[in-house]
């Protein structure tokens, strides 16, 4: 057993591709247990925040799974629409998740979240901007459409975790309800605009693919 791990450990090192391979499957792991986190403290807590944040994840574990399956077709073209679906799917989550903000926001909805529950968003957020920013050194070798979309999905999942953190702790520590929405917006504005450029770019970008195919 040891040495079966000590083989597949040195292959993760020395095997770019193997790495490439390995990350989807890390990353839906981890995706798939934080929206199963969520989904359970927001039903305890009676958190719309929560819930809908365990949807969005949970979505996009979806996709992840769909372009761990298309990883190692040999059609490009399916390449590029797994790619474009990923980019509109994205867009669309970005959007509700904007929706709700703005709901929680002007209502005054607010919740207190318990010690452990910040720590564990802190952890997710540092770990999916960390993975965020390893994926594209690490995936800008290969000119694969499922990678590409993958090191999107880390992107926009990692702006996200930042906002939710940053309204978590606001909630937790600050008591200021002008300087809750103020940063609420701007946080949440910059949050959006990174993540429809990028399904933007990305869908202008696979349409192109798809006609020269």
């Amino acid at each position: 057993m040891r040495d079966q791990l000590k083989t597949v450990v040195a292959k993760y090192r020395r095997d770019l591709r193997f790495r490439s391979e390995a990350i989807l499957y890390i990353n839906l792991t981890v995706n798939i247990g934080y929206a199963l986190f969520s989904a359970i403290r927001g039903i305890v807590m009676h958190s719309i925040w929560l819930g809908t944040l365990a949807f969005y994840y949970i979505i996009l574990s979806i996709i992840r799974f769909t372009l761990m399956h298309g990883y190692k077709q040999d059609d490009n073209k399916k390449r590029w629409k797994k790619y474009r679906i990923s980019a509109i799917v994205m867009m669309i989550l970005t959007f509700v998740l904007i929706g709700i903000h703005c709901i929680t926001i002007y209502m005054n909805y607010t919740i207190t979240y318990p010690g452990y529950m910040i720590y564990a968003m802190a952890t997710y957020t540092f770990y999916a901007v960390i993975s965020a920013i390893r994926n594209i050194i690490i995936c800008r070798k290969y000119n694969n459409p499922i990678l590409s979309a993958s090191v999107a999905l880390n992107l926009a999942v990692a702006a996200i975790s930042v906002y939710s953190l940053q309204s978590a702790m606001i909630s937790a520590f600050g008591n200021n309800r002008k300087f809750k929405i103020i940063m609420g917006n701007c946080v949440g504005t910059a949050v959006f605009m990174i993540i429809v450029s990028i399904s933007v770019t990305m869908v202008v970008k696979s349409t192109k693919k798809l006609k020269h195919n």
